[in-house]
């Protein structure tokens, strides 16, 4: 059977996900198709329906075929970073990945992401690359004046402003932080760092907040490779509204920012320039009209609640 002459990794993926049944649809498949199989797949769901639930059930005998054991667990409904905690509660295997629900693995993807820790015994971290990120050369290059989020080849920072993401990517690079599309830890690394649960909902940062701390206290030990490629389909089922994400972008970072970076002169001065005139100019250029209206408010919010922000308080602008 083809099932017996695949290899199979210690290895566990994670896939939280809500109200999003036929985009891991889109998924699962390619997990079934890995030239090295995982051992088990945790599927974390905090959807009001059972449509998710339901789906298990269908696939659980392709699966099982392939020896992988696939669990479904009820999510608790507080968000993305509480939902990726549980999927590690849930694991049993030497690495954990954490996937979103909405990317396509390429079929060598395990294969490339064990390679990498074999490779690198200091290894905590390992990512695949995503190949279909790619802006024109005239977007990135306002993104790089006001740099909450940019690509440069081979680099992948985590600055006052924002973070960088390597495009193009041309070789196994050291990162300061590791993307949650697909992102893979030991576990020893995570008995120690969790996701962050105060940030709720579709929690963003969450990836770059665990990521940027374990780097911080294990310097080199994150690392992405160009060879276990992902599709990020980016899909808009079940998204949070452009206004409520605005003011997440912008709280969100302010809290990793004061939680996690040295408040040196340079540094406040730098993270005043993103979070205030880069935000506002990059909003000016977004295709939403609405995108420089939403983004004041929620830098005045900012400003307003800037001390319970900074203590993981974002009860400003949660929908009542």
């Amino acid at each position: 059977m083809v099932a017996e002459s695949k290899k199979m990794a210690d290895f566990a993926i994670a896939i939280p996900t809500l109200n999003r049944a036929e985009v891991i649809e889109e998924l699962l498949p390619s997990i079934l198709k890995q030239t090295v199989l995982p051992k088990e797949v945790i599927i974390v769901d905090d959807s009001k329906n059972k449509e998710t639930e339901n789906l298990v059930k269908r696939v659980l005998n392709d699966f099982s075929r392939e020896n992988i054991e696939i669990k479904y667990v009820r999510g608790k409904g507080q968000g993305l970073a509480e939902a990726r905690n549980i999927g590690v509660t849930h694991s049993t295997s030497e690495i954990h990945c954490s996937l979103d629900d909405d990317v396509v693995l390429d079929k060598d993807y395990i294969k490339e992401i064990v390679k990498v820790y074999a490779a690198y015994p200091n290894a905590l971290g390992v990512a695949g690359y995503i190949i279909n990120q790619s802006p024109s050369a005239r977007s990135n290059a306002i993104n790089r004046l006001f740099p909450s989020f940019f690509e440069e080849q081979d680099k992948c920072r985590v600055l006052p402003t924002g973070i960088s993401y390597p495009c193009p990517l041309t070789r196994i690079i050291n990162c300061e932080w590791l993307s949650g599309t697909n992102s893979s830890y030991r576990r020893k690394i995570l008995e120690q760092f969790k996701w962050d649960e105060n940030l709720k909902r579709y929690s963003l940062c969450e990836d770059m907040d665990i990521s940027y701390r374990i780097q911080k206290s294990h310097p080199k030990s994150l690392y992405m490779t160009p060879y276990a490629k992902v599709i990020h389909k980016n899909s808009e089922r079940a998204r949070i509204s452009s206004e409520y994400r605005t003011h997440m972008e912008i709280s969100y970072h302010t809290y990793f920012f004061f939680k996690n970076m040295k408040q040196t002169p340079w540094n406040l001065v730098n993270f005043v320039y993103g979070i205030f005139f880069g935000r506002f100019i990059a909003s000016l250029l977004n295709k939403n009209g609405k995108s420089p209206i939403f983004t004041i408010k929620a830098e005045c919010n900012m400003v307003r609640n800037l001390k319970e922000i900074r203590e993981g308080i974002f009860a400003s602008f949660e929908p009542k």
